[in-house]
């Protein structure tokens, strides 16, 4: 009786699982996938993220510490500002952080299912100065949070290039992407190039005239006619291995952000000589050049770049900041 009731269990089972098997499996049908990408951020989402930066970026202010800045800031943002905490401290306060505000006027995001992410936005005018702020955010990852990138200091009459409702978004575009007049990456080394060689680049006429390069070349001009009895000045611009991020405007142009580091280098040359720079050049120390004195900067450039084939033959650049970052002593060059 025992194994009969057994077996009668067994054979339920096997039909129960061959009734299961029967049954047809359900095919999913999900929904089709949409045509473009659509915006990575809401409006919502975005004045979210630029809360929580202006509230890292306020705690960071009050302690005069970078280390407050949290995930909020990353990149050349994150060393610019730290650069600018540390000469407030060695300056006594003399030389003032940047005053950055969040508030937006317009917001330019992308629309991509890829990662890196950007949203750009240009801001009201910060409380002490004149002029709007151009902020870069990104998110490197699903995992990440948004993080200020840059901050670039928009020239006067400065017109941003119409771009994508927010709401729609705009296509990323990458660094070397063609139908510009030029790539990203190559407008990038093309205005490194035009910082170096000045009137005397090959990219001289290719970017219109605008007052960040003007007045680096004028500083330049003129610590090199102060210092020529005693020595020598000489600047040296490279591409920042922080590269540049871009992304598409509505005549299809682009929007590109890159980061440039620089030196300025004040060499004495003069036996017998003295050789001083000014408090800004010394960043803390002694003014008397001894050898040579290397100023390190961290610039942040946005550029626009026209379509091809278009009626604009020039990259205009639309805003520049600029950031000493520290300074190093070499007396081993003296020539005494």
């Amino acid at each position: 009786m025992k194994r009969t009731t057994t077996a009668l269990a067994a054979m339920a089972l096997a039909f129960g699982l061959a009734a299961c098997q029967s049954e047809p499996i359900p095919t999913p049908s999900p929904e089709p996938a949409p045509p473009t990408p659509g915006a990575v951020l809401s409006q919502d989402r975005l004045e979210e993220i630029l809360a929580e930066v202006s509230s890292s970026l306020t705690a960071a202010d009050a302690a005069a510490s970078a280390a407050e800045l949290g995930e909020r800031f990353t990149g050349p943002a994150l060393e610019m500002r730290t650069a600018e905490y540390a000469l407030a401290s060695l300056s006594s306060g003399a030389n003032e952080v940047t005053p950055l505000v969040t508030d937006a006027q317009v917001s330019v995001v992308a629309a991509t299912t890829e990662w890196p992410r950007v949203a750009n936005v240009v801001t009201t005018i910060p409380e002490g100065t004149n002029l709007p702020l151009l902020l870069t955010f990104v998110q490197q990852g699903a995992r990440e949070n948004y993080a200020l990138w840059s901050w670039v200091r928009l020239f006067p009459g400065v017109a941003m290039p119409a771009t994508t409702q927010p709401a729609v978004g705009s296509a990323p575009v990458a660094p070397d992407a063609s139908g510009l007049l030029m790539s990203p990456e190559a407008a990038l080394g093309a205005y490194v190039d035009l910082l170096n060689n000045r009137e005397e680049s090959a990219s001289s006429g290719s970017f219109a005239e605008e007052p960040f390069r003007a007045n680096w070349g004028q500083t330049l001009d003129q610590l090199a006619s102060a210092v020529e009895v005693a020595g020598t000045a000489a600047q040296v611009s490279e591409v920042s291995p922080e590269g540049s991020y871009s992304i598409a405007t509505h005549d299809g142009g682009a929007i590109v952000v890159g980061a440039i580091n620089q030196t300025l280098t004040v060499t004495r040359t003069v036996e017998g000589s003295t050789l001083n720079v000014g408090p800004s050049l010394a960043y803390g120390g002694e003014s008397t050049v001894q050898g040579s004195l290397t100023a390190t900067y961290l610039a942040t450039v946005a550029f626009y770049i026209p379509p091809e084939g278009g009626d604009e033959q020039q990259v205009t650049v639309l805003g520049a900041e600029q950031v000493q970052i520290g300074v190093t002593r070499d007396d081993s060059v003296s020539p005494d």
